[in-house]
């Protein structure tokens, strides 16, 4: 009981805390929290909750959601990486307060030093400004993730390992691909989370709970320091920042991990992928960079379409036949 209670004292103090710093900043951004910025304390609850149970940061969810009302997609990323800093972060503290096994702690330094070296080559020296191909490429990216995720969703493997022996070809691994996640998260805000999730439970067979878990940290690190570069190379859109902060504490304090536990990773990540692939949809119905009509984008859409369906009922079906497996329990790492 004592132990409970601790888990929930630091977080309770901190929220207590935020609240009180957020209510003296109000007046500084009063005008454009009441005008254009009131729904984002709900809309920062949904990511945060999602950011913090799933291999997918905030900016997967801010992301189409914030551009379909016409805010430049490089001002979105730029305010992903804002807000992950902190509601990830908070996310990692609660993570660790209810269970501190989930993480594989001697992966994160390696795959840090190789995202950031992305995020200088992205933010500094390769910057994407163009806003429809930054939409596309997140589409794009984002459809490829889902799929992926099906797959291993279908696949129901064992994941029997709790450790990643850092061997050279280990190191290089985690490092290259941290390289190109870190690359993502300069340019759309996400990214290096996913990548890694999916090599620690593909390549090196860790556990899905602990890799979600660990994920979430390295993104948050990895918000931090790109916050910092958009901080020195470019803007940072305070008022954005501000106006999610009621909603990102919360999540990332109480619903998340309260979530996870509840309803299972698999479940959560099976209803995600519903939302990716409907946005992948939206976008490529919408897009004009590439020249195609109507008649085309049907031909594209409708079997995809037809094809998420099938996936998605199979799923369901194999979960409620299944109802009493939690795979991904965060309780059972020990």
């Amino acid at each position: 009981m004592r132990f409970t209670k601790r888990r929930y004292r630091s977080p309770i103090i901190i929220s207590v805390v935020v609240a009180v710093l957020w209510l003296l900043c109000f007046p500084f951004f009063y005008e454009s929290f009441i005008s254009h910025l009131y729904f984002m304390p709900f809309v920062g609850a949904i990511a945060a909750t999602i950011a913090n149970i799933t291999p997918a940061a905030a900016g997967i969810v801010y992301f189409p959601i914030l551009t379909h009302i016409n805010m430049a997609p490089v001002t979105v990323s730029q305010f992903s990486l804002m807000i992950q800093a902190y509601g990830m972060g908070l996310g990692t503290f609660r993570w660790f307060l209810f269970n501190r096994k989930l993480f594989i702690f001697n992966v994160i330094p390696v795959s840090i030093a190789g995202g950031f070296l992305g995020e200088i080559v992205s933010i500094v020296y390769l910057p994407i400004s163009n806003p429809e191909l930054l939409s596309l490429i997140f589409n794009f990216i984002a459809f490829l993730f889902t799929q992926i995720v099906f797959f291993s969703l279908i696949r129901n493997s064992q994941y029997p390992s709790k450790k990643v022996e850092l061997n050279e070809f280990n190191i290089t691994i985690l490092f290259l691909l941290s390289f190109v996640g870190g690359l993502l998260c300069g340019w759309i805000g996400f990214g290096i989370d996913t990548i890694f999730y999916f090599v620690l439970t593909i390549i090196f067979r860790i556990n899905p709970a602990a890799a979600i878990v660990t994920s979430i940290s390295l993104m948050a690190a990895m918000s931090v320091t790109g916050t910092l570069l958009n901080f020195i190379f470019r803007e940072l859109p305070l008022d954005l920042w501000f106006s999610a902060i009621p909603g990102v504490t919360i999540a990332g304090l109480f619903l998340a991990a309260y979530i996870a536990v509840k309803i299972g990773s698999r479940n959560i990540l099976l209803l995600f992928t519903f939302f990716l692939a409907t946005d992948f949809f939206m976008a490529f119905w919408t897009q004009e960079i590439l020249p195609m009509t109507p008649a085309v984008k049907k031909m594209v859409i409708y079997p995809l379409a037809f094809y998420m369906l099938v996936f998605h009922i199979k799923l369901f079906i194999d979960n409620y036949n299944n109802s009493g497996i939690v795979p991904e329990d965060f309780n059972a790492m020990g």
